[in-house]
């Protein structure tokens, strides 16, 4: 086999680096065989690039701006023929009010010489009006006889408007008066529970000084149960009430707070009986500061140390100390007695109680005078049979002697 006697050489390839995009450049001329050349500098090349680029912004801007001003044109002509529509409504609109405030003058001008305000703001509105026609006259813009007809049209919504806020106000009058109402009616109803909280109390309370009061007379009785006697201060209360019927009208209370001041008012009923018949019964102490010294009922004479009964009790006080009444009432008796018991006055009291008081240094009543609760009848001393100052104290029910130390020991209701 025969060798190729021609050998083929591998070409050589040549590697270039790659040039940028704004590397230098060079541009050939030739003219009349001969050839110029232009080299185009990487920096001019940068310089045309931004000024073409400016340019190009330069005319986008002024693309923007002039669509946007031809928009803004047409937003203004929008806005100018909205206002001349504007103005053409308030033409119409003074000029109504004017007719109708000439309507309202001329229906007020008969009462005086009270309008001389409403007479100078007429004269200042008719100025105003013709001043209104004399711009709409001169402006081609406004059409005069559009204006006369929405002037009239005007005047008779007026009228309308004027009737429907009459109405409103009338209704809204109305509605205030119905929540007015509403208000009160809440606000009797929160008066008529509160009305009934304090009746409640007050009905309590009346309650409980009625049972103190029933309390005393429980032991005012044990006392005179010995006696067997019994004291009910209401017994001799009497009560009278009479007339015809004539009911209230016009008037509506809630039941609940009727029956409240009806059971209240009667429970303070009773009680004021109970406290004014208590009242005349000698409860309290006849002397301010005292020592007991001889008990109601059996006791050692003083004089002849044998048993003896004691009517009442005495206590030992200081020389002229004062002696006062516990009770309002008439005096029976007073001066001296030569049966021991010395200077002795003697008090009836309203209710069947009478009081006495002896060995008294000094006697400040008379037979007939009428004392009240608390007044000074005397002193404290020792004349009659007595071993010492001290005031024997007695205390009789329907004339029979009880225990004075009951009636002692308990608070005068008398007292505040």
């Amino acid at each position: 086999m025969k060798k190729n006697k021609y050998k083929f050489k591998k070409p050589k390839v040549i590697y270039t680096e790659k040039k940028p995009f704004l590397a230098d450049k060079e541009i050939i001329f030739r003219s009349g065989g001969r050839a110029k050349v232009f080299n185009i500098s990487h920096n001019l090349q940068v310089f045309f690039l931004i000024l073409m680029a400016g340019i190009f912004c330069w005319s986008g801007y002024n693309y923007y701006y002039y669509h946007k001003s031809s928009k803004i044109i047409h937003r203004k002509d929008k806005e100018l023929g909205k206002t001349r529509d504007a103005y053409a409504e308030l033409i119409s609109d003074v000029t109504a009010l004017q007719n109708n405030l000439k309507d309202v003058v001329a229906s007020v001008e008969e009462a005086g010489n009270g309008l001389n305000e409403l007479n100078a703001y007429k004269a200042k509105a008719s100025v105003v009006e013709d001043k209104m026609k004399q711009i709409a006259d001169t402006q081609n813009w406004l059409n005069t006889d559009k204006i006369e007809d929405k002037i009239t049209k005007k005047e008779a919504l007026i009228q309308k408007d004027m009737v429907m806020e009459e109405n409103y106000v009338l209704r809204s009058k109305i509605g205030d008066l119905g929540n007015k109402l509403e208000d009160l009616q809440q606000t009797v109803k929160g008066l008529e529970n509160a009305e009934i909280a304090i009746l409640d109390k007050i009905e309590k309370l009346s309650g409980k000084e009625i049972d103190d009061i029933k309390a005393t007379l429980s032991t005012i009785n044990k006392t005179l149960k010995v006696q067997k006697q019994y004291f009910n201060p209401l017994s001799n209360v009497k009560e009278g009430q009479g007339g015809i019927y004539e009911p209230i009208e016009g008037t509506q209370i809630n039941p609940e707070l009727q029956d409240k001041i009806s059971s209240t008012f009667q429970k303070i009923d009773t009680l004021d009986k109970y406290k004014t018949a208590m009242g005349d019964v000698p409860l309290g102490i006849p002397v301010y500061k005292y020592r007991l010294t001889s008990t109601f009922g059996g006791r050692s004479d003083p004089f002849r140390n044998t048993p003896a009964h004691h009517k009442g009790v005495d206590m030992s006080a200081s020389l002229g100390s004062r002696v006062s009444a516990p009770a309002a009432g008439r005096v029976v008796f007073a001066g001296f007695q030569n049966n021991g018991y010395g200077n002795i006055i003697e008090i009836k009291h309203p209710n069947g109680f009478s009081t006495k008081y002896a060995h008294l240094n000094k006697i400040y009543v008379k037979k007939g005078d009428v004392v009240k609760y608390n007044q000074a009848i005397g002193e404290v001393g020792k004349t009659g049979r007595a071993t010492g100052s001290h005031l024997h104290y007695e205390v009789l029910y329907n004339g029979r002697n009880v225990n004075p130390l009951t009636f002692v020991k308990i608070r005068s209701m008398n007292e505040s």
